[in-house]
């Protein structure tokens, strides 16, 4: 494919994006649309997305409100009125120059305010229609990025050529490839950008799928080297110091596992079951044969406090077993950290439990023979594969709490075999999930304040930190402001989020624990690793701004003891109806 001129510094700027070749800025698809369309001024709706072109009349004013964090204010008049503009950490709008006409887009909140979520300077009947909006940094603009786009899509008119067969694309009436990028990426209509989605996914499974038929063929290659050796005798003497009963799933799912390992074709398996089915302890049992075989075996955690609660519960269960566990991940100490990489390197570490950690360059493992990563989707497949590549003909077991039906699973991963667990210990326990058609709290306040009163604690999810443009979504900050104030002197209210310190989290986490804090408000770091008995309520505000493997994650973390849960998705938006019957399905489970 040709290239387009590009000057150093911007071919810089666009290497930080992970774009290197023209294919790869024809491939970075706009991640949604903006339907611009005019309405006259008299018709606007307070909330309601809308444009208006006008001339900047008053010299902008920022006003800075946190760290890395302003919003700019300027006035604009046209023929209709005078209009109050406000945009949020974008300060090089505070240069714009008295008598600039400007095409504002964004939120009418009445009084003639307007909270712009863009700002062009072309005329009104350039900026209506369907735009693309493309995930970009700072330093490459969305006007500079299109252009290039459309430099590369002319420079390559002849020379971008169709994947997908003529008699397929004839037939299912998909269109040239070309012509499905200059439409993605240069919508006319709803109906040829819906028509350039479904030629691209069509690809790009096309694609996939002559991938997966390749992996198949080499795959299931045998290699003495991959057979573990090991005593079932050993394995059901640690079964029977496990202080429970392990299920008839949990029991089937270890003898696919352990007969995986004693082959000689590389396991490649998926262990799968909802939150509380017990996944966890069926990967120690696998973790402990492959220490009998002698080789050394790793747990893979997203997060530094999943990681900590593996770890405990690892040490916990083995605590009558000769074995020696090591904790690894950033935030420890130097002399710490070279004392357990001196352990993986010379093999008297038998298990390690970690983070990112246990795949950078200088971890070093002496026989590593399984590793086991959980909560899979949240890595990469070259993170997962960098990991791998440190054992010596090393198994491998991905662990996920999201559903994922066995056939689709088959297509979705190709050589590898999937375990489900579907039962779980504390089958007779309910959680309840309730979809509440109001994103306000006040909605459910009796609710609360009875199951707060029984001695259960709260997570109360945002999808957001602090205030930002929408302000329709509600953040950490306000609520937790907002709730403090109104439980003061009779609960105590925590704040968790992803810009504190693992220290801090790890504080409030413990707090929580302890039952020194009754309600923690928090962003989604609470998806996984934290495991509270007594937290049996859960409010997750703005409901619709999360994915279904999200919500489904965020559940998990209550009906953890004995007691039932309680689940409260609050929105103010209607859901789409596949959504509303996919919740359904877990109303009252």
């Amino acid at each position: 494919m040709k290239e387009v001129k590009i000057t150093p510094k911007k071919r810089e700027q666009l290497n930080e994006l992970g774009l290197y070749t023209a294919e790869d800025i024809l491939q970075y698809f706009p991640y949604r649309y903006e339907i611009v369309e005019f309405l006259d001024y008299p018709d606007w709706q307070i909330n309601s997305k809308v444009v208006v072109e006008g001339k900047v009349i008053s010299r902008p004013k920022i006003y800075r409100y946190a760290r890395n964090r302003s919003v700019v204010n300027l006035e604009i008049e046209n023929d209709y009125n005078r209009f109050k503009i406000s945009i949020f950490n974008q300060q090089w709008y505070l240069k714009t120059e008295v008598g600039t006409n400007l095409t504002i887009i964004g939120k009418y909140e009445g009084n003639n305010k307007i909270v712009a979520s863009s700002i062009s300077k072309l005329p009104l009947s350039e900026v209506c229609g369907i735009k693309p909006v493309y995930s970009l940094k700072d330093t490459v603009k969305p006007n500079y990025f299109s252009d290039l786009v459309a430099k590369i899509l002319e420079a390559n008119q002849d020379e971008i050529a169709d994947v997908i067969p003529e008699e397929y694309r004839k037939k299912y009436g998909y269109m040239h490839r070309y012509d499905a990028l200059k439409q993605i990426h240069f919508p006319e209509n709803s109906e040829k950008l819906n028509e350039a989605i479904n030629t691209l996914k069509y690809e790009e499974f096309l694609e996939f799928q002559c991938y997966m038929l390749k992996r198949k063929e080499e795959a299931h290659i045998k290699d003495d080297r991959y057979a573990k050796q090991f005593s079932n005798e050993d394995i059901r003497a640690f079964v029977k110091t496990l202080p429970f009963e392990l299920t008839n799933g949990q029991k089937t799912a270890a003898n696919e596992i352990l007969s995986d390992m004693r082959s000689n074709v590389q396991m490649y398996r998926l262990l799968q079951g909802d939150v509380g089915c017990g996944k966890t302890v069926v990967a120690f049992i696998a973790m402990y044969a492959a220490v009998l075989a002698g080789q050394q075996a790793c747990l893979m955690a997203p997060t530094e406090i999943l990681a900590k609660q593996h770890y405990q519960n690892m040490v916990r269960m083995f605590k009558d077993m000769d074995v020696t566990i090591e904790l690894l991940y950033s935030g420890i100490s130097n002399v710490e950290r070279n004392r357990i990489l001196d352990g993986l390197a010379d093999g008297s570490v038998d298990f390690v439990v970690g983070t990112h950690a246990l795949f950078q360059s200088d971890v070093v493992y002496k026989n590593l023979g399984l590793v086991v990563t959980d909560e899979q989707h949240r890595f990469g497949v070259k993170q997962r594969q960098q990991l791998v590549e440190k054992g010596n003909c090393a198994d491998v077991l991905l662990m996920s709490a999201t559903p994922i039906p066995r056939t689709l699973a088959s297509s979705l991963y190709g050589d590898m075999d999937v375990s489900t667990i579907t039962e779980t210990p504390n089958a007779g326990k309910k959680i309840y999930t309730t979809l509440i058609k109001k994103n306000s709290f006040i909605a459910i306040i009796d609710e609360i304040e009875e199951k707060l009163a029984a001695g259960n604690q709260m997570y109360v999810v945002c999808a957001a930190i602090e205030k930002n443009e929408d302000s329709s979504v509600r953040n950490v900050n306000d609520i937790y402001n907002n709730l403090a104030r109104y439980f003061e002197g009779r609960y105590k209210v925590g704040l968790l989020h992803g810009q504190m310190s693992e220290e801090e989290k790890d504080a409030v986490h413990e707090s929580f624990r302890n039952k020194d804090i009754d309600i923690l408000v928090s962003t989604t770091v609470v998806e996984v690793g934290v495991d509270v008995k007594d937290a049996n309520i859960m409010i997750i505000y703005d409901a619709n701004r999360f994915g279904l493997s999200q919500l489904h994650q965020l559940r998990g973390r209550i009906g953890r003891g004995e007691r039932e849960g309680y689940c409260y998705l609050l929105t103010g938006t209607i859901l789409i109806k596949t959504t509303q019957i996919i919740l359904s399905l877990r109303i009252n489970s």
